[in-house]
């Protein structure tokens, strides 16, 4: 009884979470849960896609790495961030001029930062110009990754379906299906069959 109860009031919490979003713009599809209160910022025209079942972690009660949010922004009238069907995300960063995708049952740790600009300027007169960019190259992570806490994914970049992303992984080039990327810069090695891999490479 006392379980049904907490999972009445978190559902509860979960649709007036949704109804907060859904008056930020945001698309959803069936059966998404939202635990505590994204932080939102985004640009008339720009869209942000929800698909079914996906999951929204800002709470730290679910995750005691969170330390902040979950965070979206979309800085131009044409970005779009689309999260496929089943992929759950934790007190990330999602930063948008152009495209952020993120495949099914795709898994994002705590503090992970996914920006598809490249941030600013340089001019050979003046240097970096203290203005950002805004505009940028699309990201798009597969199907059934899982990105560790405190990665950074950068612009331009293409992740495959079952690739996993060692936490605190810079990651500015693509990632093969069925890889691991590791480090920074990220050193790409083939996962184990197992895992959805390509297993090891046959030697010559």
């Amino acid at each position: 009884m006392i379980v049904k109860l907490k999972l009445f009031i978190l559902n509860c919490i979960s649709c007036w979470h949704k109804l907060f979003l859904r008056s930020k713009g945001f698309a959803f599809g069936a059966g998404c849960f939202v635990d505590g209160a994204p932080d939102i910022r985004t640009t008339k025209g720009s869209k942000i896609i929800l698909k079914d079942n996906v999951t929204l972690i800002s709470n730290p009660r679910h995750n005691p790495l969170l330390e902040h949010p979950m965070t979206f922004r979309t800085l131009t009238p044409d970005a779009i961030i689309e999260l496929q069907s089943n992929c759950g995300i934790s007190g990330s960063r999602l930063v948008c001029c152009n495209r952020i995708t993120i495949g099914e049952y795709t898994i994002i740790g705590p503090g992970t930062l996914i920006y598809d600009s490249e941030g600013h300027s340089y001019d050979k007169e003046i240097g970096w110009s203290g203005r950002s960019v805004r505009t940028g190259r699309p990201i798009s992570i597969g199907n059934k990754c899982f990105i560790g806490a405190r990665c950074i994914i950068l612009s331009g970049v293409t992740i495959g379906d079952n690739c996993v992303i060692a936490a605190g992984s810079v990651i500015t080039q693509d990632i093969p299906a069925g890889h691991k990327a590791s480090g920074n810069p990220a050193t790409i090695t083939p996962l184990p069959k197992i895992l959805g891999g390509v297993g090891k490479k046959a030697r010559k």
